[in-house]
């Protein structure tokens, strides 16, 4: 990455971990070492649209502060 921007880094270092995390789990699932019941997957369901969620409205907020800092020079 080549932004220098603390939040952009942030956020990129979050989402690198949750997928990391959710690549992890995913073999464990296959090597049969996982047990979820339904509230377990209920809840990830529910974090990862909270994630979405986040993820989306800090890159739509960038984007709009990049907009205006390439209008501000144009």
């Amino acid at each position: 990455m080549s932004s220098t921007d603390s939040t952009t880094i942030a956020v990129h270092r979050a989402l690198h971990e949750a997928v990391n995390s959710a690549r992890e789990a995913r073999h464990r699932l296959e090597d049969g070492d996982a047990t979820p019941d339904l509230d377990d997957l209920v809840e990830l369901g529910k974090l990862l649209a909270a994630l979405s969620e986040a993820a989306m409205a800090v890159n739509a907020e960038m984007a709009a502060k990049a907009r205006l800092a390439r209008e501000a020079n144009a």
